[in-house]
């Protein structure tokens, strides 16, 4: 005895279920996308910005000793200490490009020198001269945007990206911003990862 709740369909008459359904979709699909189309005007008209754009980069004077800024850095047992060019700090709003001069100091003494620059939006760094012996800067050879890595031995990039020149919403901090928190630097630990 068959329950009454269920009706079996015989199955000769699925392909004509499906001839049915293929025609409502066919009608009713080009309907829709007529109107969807129609409705541009209600969406509003989206207009793609410019590519970006790298502004000019001019180097800037070698660091002297009185304008080095010393920088706090998340870095765990690491035998280095990390010193910002606070004179030559730039924050470019025209490319979004935080440009500055780092000078890398070991415990033994050995110094290194670097015109960098950090790209908050991506989360990348360039690094666009180093120090020499006589008190230069020279171009590096190669320069290219690369990603900002989170551990190893030039941690300062990091650092810098996440507490001092961009916000969590990766927008680059203003020039007097990031001198007064390196200058005042907060407690790493209050910061999300990024």
């Amino acid at each position: 005895m068959q329950d009454a709740r269920y009706t079996v369909m015989p199955m000769k008459n699925i392909p004509l279920l499906y001839v049915v359904f293929l025609v409502i979709g066919s009608v009713v699909t080009p309907v829709c996308y007529a109107e969807l189309e129609n409705d541009d005007a209600d969406l509003g008209e989206f207009t793609e910005g410019p590519a970006w754009k790298e502004g000019e980069v001019i180097l800037p004077a070698f660091p002297e000793t009185d304008d080095l800024l010393k920088v706090e850095v998340d870095r765990g047992e690491m035998p280095f200490s990390f010193y910002l060019d606070g004179k030559n700090l730039s924050v470019s709003k025209a490319d979004g490009i935080t440009r500055y001069t780092v000078l890398i100091e070991s415990d033994s003494g050995a110094k290194n020198i670097m015109f960098e620059g950090i790209r908050c939006r991506t989360r990348e760094y360039r690094t666009y001269a180093y120090g020499t012996y006589d008190n230069k800067l020279i171009k590096a050879r190669t320069s290219s945007w690369q990603r900002i890595p989170d551990t190893g031995f030039m941690i300062h990039r990091y650092n810098f990206y996440r507490h001092y020149m961009c916000d969590e919403h990766r927008v680059q901090h203003p020039r007097n911003s990031v001198l007064q928190k390196v200058k005042y630097p907060e407690d790493f630990e209050e910061h999300d990862d990024r």
